[in-house]
């Protein structure tokens, strides 16, 4: 009978422990997301919701939803927005939100869904777009665009690498992946990791891509990467004398630049030039001198062909809403002028960020805000500052339904852009295109009237599925995931052909045709590897 006390005692020992440790927990997990450490904080947000169940609280469901959805996690963010709108005292966004991770999913008619129940509580122009570009996104993955689309393997890692644009010799490029051993004296790495999404800060690297099977890949400059943060993405003029670099809250002295010292909380971008010396080397860098980082973020810039009008991106007041993109004009006496808002024919209230400007002076950019598959869409307009056409998407396969950004174009027939897309290496890796002489958008033929499915072998996790048209000489590229289903149309009277490269070490191909097939008959098909190579497993899909 003496032990029963103690075992009492024991026990609401235990239960207190329990509880202080859990408030220890949430105020941490508070902590966290306050500083925007959003990985860091949904991982407690995890825990807490485990243990306590049911019992979970609303803003914990909010804020664990949240989290994920800030660094791009969309099925577990999907799959706590779900949790959380079976509370009656969720908050109105949290279904636009659901609706937004659905559609990055591609499942476009749960996503609409959410979106036409998220419209009828008075916000039907907040989604009026997004409900637009699911209806789009099915319309466009039946009907793909005539380009190539590759991933660019010898570049791209298990973690993020993106902002690819051209350099003598080669590419420029940004990572998190942390080469450490390429870095050169004078340039610098945080062995603290970024805490939004827990890897490393972004560098600077150099790619030699004159020769495929090999890349050797080597710090681009010290003059850039000195920043403990990241550092990223760069643009040239023509003649890569000048760079346009952004960093996030530089830590070391800048000439004429008061350091903006933030501990935790957020970082804004800001946009630097460097010139080259004399020698070819960088010098130090200058400051833009429209940079607020205590008020807003400024980068992402990029030169219009004549070197006259800077193009960027910022969040600064007397915008549309968002992000935008702005321009400014270079002075008689060679400094910027003030910034204007390339206005609401490119820009909307949503977000627009990764202007590049064609060889024929066109824009690139992606938005947010405009009709589109997923996350972030690729558009084109053409014009210049505050007076262009009606932006462009362009569709699918080069969208996707993640996200898909900073598309360049160059004079030397390189185009990459970058994307997270489903099949890559990592979370964002760089793709290259290969487009038609001139890009343009173009309705399917209506010849195309024989619907095609492809069923995805097994084998093919992570393949490159070409279906390619002879007669035409144009294909369509999909990305191999196990039981896909592939529907298109194809051509009557038509010979096809079904490459399938496995990460870029073998290829084989199938044959098909539709000859003798009539007007809406169904043509299937499993898209498999022929029969002596279905043994063979196919390496390195990256994950």
């Amino acid at each position: 009978m003496k032990r029963y006390p103690g075992i009492i005692l024991l026990v609401l020992c235990v239960q207190l422990a329990w509880g202080q440790e859990q408030l220890s927990l949430e105020k941490q997990a508070a902590i966290y997301y306050a500083r925007y450490d959003y990985a860091r904080a949904a991982s407690m947000y995890e825990r807490i919701a485990a243990k306590r169940k049911e019992k979970t609280s609303t803003q914990v469901l909010e804020r664990l939803a949240d989290s994920y959805r800030m660094y791009n996690q969309y099925q577990r963010s999907a799959d706590w927005y779900s949790k959380l709108l079976a509370r009656p005292d969720a908050p109105p966004d949290a279904r636009l939100y659901y609706g937004d991770m659905l559609k990055c999913l591609g499942k476009y008619a749960e996503a609409k869904a959410a979106y036409t129940q998220y419209a009828s509580s008075g916000n039907a122009d907040r989604v009026k777009n997004r409900i637009a570009g699911c209806d789009a996104a099915v319309e466009w993955m039946q009907s793909p665009t005539a380009v190539y689309i590759r991933n660019v393997e010898r570049l791209n890692t298990a973690k993020s690498d993106w902002g690819a644009t051209s350099y003598p010799g080669g590419v420029v490029f940004m990572s998190d992946t942390l080469y450490r051993h390429q870095l050169r004296k004078g340039s610098r790495f945080n062995r603290n990791k970024y805490g939004r999404n827990n890897r490393e800060y972004y560098k600077l690297y150099e790619g030699d891509t004159a020769n495929y099977g090999n890349v050797y890949i080597n710090d681009f400059s010290p003059a850039f990467n000195w920043s403990r943060y990241h550092v990223g993405p760069v643009s040239f003029d023509k003649q890569y004398q000048v760079a346009y670099v952004t960093m996030t809250n530089p830590n070391r002295h800048v000439p004429g630049v008061k350091e903006h010292r933030v501990k935790y909380g957020l970082r804004r971008l800001e946009l630097y030039a460097v010139e080259k010396d004399r020698s070819g080397k960088w010098a130090k860098p200058v400051p833009f001198a429209y940079n607020k980082p205590e008020a807003y973020s400024l980068g992402h810039a990029v030169l219009s062909n004549d070197g006259n009008t800077l193009y960027f991106a910022s969040d600064m007041p007397g915008g549309q809403g968002g992000t935008d993109i702005w321009y400014s004009e270079r002075q008689t006496d060679g400094k910027w002028g003030t910034p204007v808002n390339c206005g609401p024919a490119i820009n909307t209230p949503d977000e627009e960020e990764f202007p590049s400007i064609a060889p024929d002076g066109s824009l690139y950019f992606a938005s947010k805000g405009w009709p589109g598959m997923g996350g972030f869409d690729i558009f084109h307009a053409s014009g210049s500052k505050n007076q262009w056409s009606a932006p462009e998407n362009l569709r699918y396969p080069t969208n996707s339904p993640g996200d898909d950004f900073y598309f360049v174009t160059n004079t030397n027939g390189n185009t990459w852009f970058a994307s997270n897309r489903d099949g890559g290496k990592g979370s964002d890796d760089i793709y290259s295109i290969t487009t038609p002489e001139t890009f343009t958008i173009t309705k399917v033929p209506v010849a195309l009237v024989i619907p095609f499915i492809g069923k995805v072998c097994p084998s093919l996790d992570g393949a490159c599925i070409y279906i390619y048209n002879r007669q035409r000489g144009i294909g369509w590229c999909f990305i191999g995931t196990p039981g896909r289903e592939i529907t298109m149309t194809l051509e009557k009277e038509t010979d096809y052909v079904i490459r399938m490269t496995y990460a870029g070490e073998r290829r084989d191909s199938v044959e098909l045709n539709t000859r003798g097939m009539k007007d809406g008959e169904l043509l299937r098909k499993d898209i498999c590897p022929p029969k002596k190579m279905e043994s063979i497993k196919p390496k390195g899909n990256g994950h």
